[in-house]
């Protein structure tokens, strides 16, 4: 291209005059066509960007929601299995029947949680009710209670884990069961699974104050315990003893081992009392005997 250098017009670079006021081009040099600019690119709309975020929520939200209703079908199928379960072991305790590693144990802690809470129910239920009775000891009694509430869980779980763990092992060590230890324990919860029930009961009457059917109620649970118990052992063969002397040896040894337990609840609750009582007495009359 050329451009005029009196009028500023641009002309072709053949052009030897300017057709616009007729300027001699002849000497005038020739430049290069510059290129036209590109055209800016459309930037997106403020409704389109947020059309596109909306509908990135969306589906994230729709995700977490599947999520959600996996998860909770899962939680909803597990809990079904589990009470299926738990409803074979009321209609036919001794059949034996394929569970997950979970559920003996799971049933184990929910029937010392049930038997704890009913305990408690009822040595609450008492203390209020010698509170009544005996206002000026409620000092004493509300300190003989939480005493006595350490002392029953302390008891129900250790004694529990204790027979568990013995008769385990001698199952291990003279039938050479097959069972691993949670195995064992669903077998052992599956045949005594009525002591859920029972222990639900036993809590009912503890918040009844029915003191004669909670007796009845812990005196069951302690059978069936026991029942079952003796029947694991008498579905193992014992390979170096007779089975039937088995079964006794380890029931002895189990009877020993809650004796001992429940003697050294009573002698530490005992303890307890006459702790209590003499820092009354001695609060009572200013001096110790």
């Amino acid at each position: 291209m050329k451009e005029c250098p009196n009028c500023h017009a641009e002309m072709g670079a053949n052009v030897n005059f300017c057709t616009n006021c007729g300027t001699d081009l002849r000497q005038v040099a020739v430049s290069e066509e510059k290129p036209a600019p590109a055209a800016p690119e459309p930037k997106a709309a403020p409704v389109q960007e947020a059309e596109v975020k909306a509908e990135s929520q969306a589906d994230s939200q729709a995700s977490g929601q599947v999520k959600n209703v996996l998860s909770s079908g899962q939680a909803k199928n597990v809990l079904s299995t589990y009470w299926q379960w738990l409803l074979h072991a009321w209609k036919k305790p001794a059949e034996a029947v394929a569970a997950e590693k979970w559920y003996g144990l799971t049933t184990l802690i929910l029937e010392d949680l049930l038997f704890i809470l009913a305990g408690l129910t009822g040595m609450n239920k008492l203390a209020s009710s010698l509170i009544t009775k005996y206002p000026y000891f409620s000092s004493v009694i509300n300190e003989l209670k939480s005493s006595f509430s350490s002392y029953v869980m302390i008891s129900v779980v250790l004694g529990q884990v204790v027979v568990l763990a013995i008769n385990y092992f001698a199952m291990k060590r003279f039938a050479k069961s097959e069972f691993d230890f949670l195995g064992y324990l669903n077998r052992y919860a599956h045949l005594s699974a009525y002591s859920l029930i029972l222990n639900v009961l036993f809590w009912l009457f503890a918040l009844t104050g029915s003191l004669g059917l909670q007796e009845i109620a812990l005196s069951m649970t302690a059978v069936v315990g026991f029942l079952a118990l003796i029947y694991v052992l008498l579905e193992e063969k014992a390979e170096k003893i007779d089975q039937m002397q088995f079964a006794l040896v380890i029931s002895i040894i189990v009877l020993i081992i809650v004796m001992i337990v429940v003697n050294m609840f009573f002698k530490e609750f005992s303890s307890k009392i006459a702790s209590v009582i003499n820092q009354e007495v001695n609060s009572l009359f200013g001096h110790s005997y």
